[in-house]
This record gives C-alpha cells, sequence and structure tokens, in this order.
C-alpha cells in the first residue's frame, strides 16, 4: 500500500480550515468596501437627479395655477399693490423666495423648494421661509406662460464667466455663455419651463435651451434671479 500517495490525496481533499475561512470573508468584506460604493453612487444619484425635477415639475405646475387666477401672468410681472398682487417689486431686491412664497396656496410644503443633493436646508412649513437659505431654485424673472420654452425656474448653480449676477440677477444675453457649477448636480442641473414641463439640462444643452428661449420672445436679454 503506497502510503505517501494517501498522504496527498487526504491533504488535497481536506475541507476549509479555519484560516481559509477567514481569508475568504477578509477578501468579501474589501471587495464589497471597493467596489459597493461605485456601484451604489450612481443610482443615488440618479435619484437625487429624479426627485429635483420632480420638485420642479411641482413647482412650475404651481406657478401655472397662480398664473392662470391672474390673466395668465407669473408673480413676477404682477405688482405687489394689485389684488392678491405678485412680487415684481422684489425683482431686484435679492429676495427670490419671495417669488416662491406667494404660490404657497398652489405649493403644499415648501420641502419641494431644497434639492435633495443641496446643503441647504428644507423647512416643513412656511412659517421659517422668511430667506433664501432653504431655497435650491431660481427664478425666471422674464418667464411668460404664453411663451412655452421661457425658462421658468432651475438649480441655483448656474454661473456665467462673461457676466456678474447685479443685486442677484443674472442678465442673459444672446451672447453670452451660461454654465453649471460643481455644486449641487457636478456640472449639471435642471430647468422649469413656462408651459410646466421640467427636464435634465446637460451641460452641452444648457446655452441651446437658452438660445430657444431667446427664440420664443423678442426680449434681448433673460433675467434669472439666483437665490444668493
Amino acid at each position: 500500500m503506497n502510503t505517501n500517495s494517501s498522504k496527498r490525496i487526504g491533504s488535497a481533499t481536506r475541507g476549509f480550515t479555519g484560516w481559509d475561512l477567514l481569508i475568504c470573508v477578509v477578501t468579501v468584506v474589501l471587495f464589497l468596501g471597493v467596489f459597493l460604493p461605485v456601484l451604489i453612487k450612481p443610482k443615488n444619484r440618479r435619484s437625487e437627479r429624479i426627485i429635483c425635477v420632480s420638485n420642479l415639475k411641482q413647482i412650475g405646475l404651481a406657478f401655472r395655477m397662480w398664473s392662470n387666477d391672474h390673466y395668465d401672468r407669473f408673480p413676477v410681472v404682477v405688482a405687489a399693490a394689485e389684488t392678491n398682487g405678485g412680487t415684481m417689486d422684489f425683482n431686484l431686491t435679492g429676495d427670490v423666495w419671495r417669488h416662491f412664497q406667494v404660490i404657497s396656496n398652489e405649493l403644499n410644503t415648501p420641502k419641494v423648494l431644497v434639492c435633495p443633493k443641496d446643503n441647504r436646508k428644507k423647512v416643513v412649513d412656511w412659517g421659517p421661509f422668511t430667506n433664501n437659505a432653504h431655497l435650491s431654485y431660481f427664478v425666471g424673472l422674464d418667464a411668460d406662460e404664453t411663451k412655452p420654452q421661457t425658462i421658468l425656474s432651475g438649480d441655483r448653480n448656474l454661473i456665467s464667466a462673461t457676466i456678474k449676477p447685479l443685486k442677484g440677477v443674472l442678465n442673459v444675453t444672446t451672447n453670452d455663455h451660461v454654465e453649471w457649477t460643481k455644486a449641487i448636480h457636478n456640472q449639471a442641473g435642471n430647468f422649469a419651463l413656462a408651459d410646466g414641463s421640467a427636464q435634465q439640462i446637460a451641460p452641452y444643452h444648457l446655452n441651446k435651451q437658452f438660445q430657444a428661449a431667446f427664440n420664443s420672445t423678442t426680449q434681448a436679454v433673460h433675467r434669472i434671479a439666483l437665490p444668493e
């Protein structure tokens, strides 16, 4: 009988030892620690982006509901002195929150005014909503319900290398180039248009969207009030 051969077979077929099991566990933990965040983060980013678009959809519909009660005019073109007036008086004050507060009857909660990717704090009721600290979105001061492609609202991480905000307002002309900053959606963002729709706007589509807004109206400037 070949005892050496028997020993080799027995050694080769023995089960996992405690060390083998420990090595497997450590390998799996290291694999999950390295690759799981990479797999999860894109899904989280997509989910947060979808929520942001949903927020802007609700905002757009709320503005349109308000407009329907005010002769198809958004609050930014209605004087406060009118009955149940608008917010035109605050267009150049930097108090962007007032343009959203005025639609509080059409918007159930101010929570939707903060993007899930923004570091600004949500509030659950309108009482503390008295400044821009609870607001992630700009408002387009030249949005017109009768011109669907004009820009009504969008993520606040909008800048231009050619122009600077004046009293919190970015005056964009056809010659200006705008872009998204790395804040919030990492050089991307979302818009709500005057027709109530909301959509994701990639960096290479951003200026095209502004051009579409210019093409839908005779105005030479589109004013964007940023909640600084």
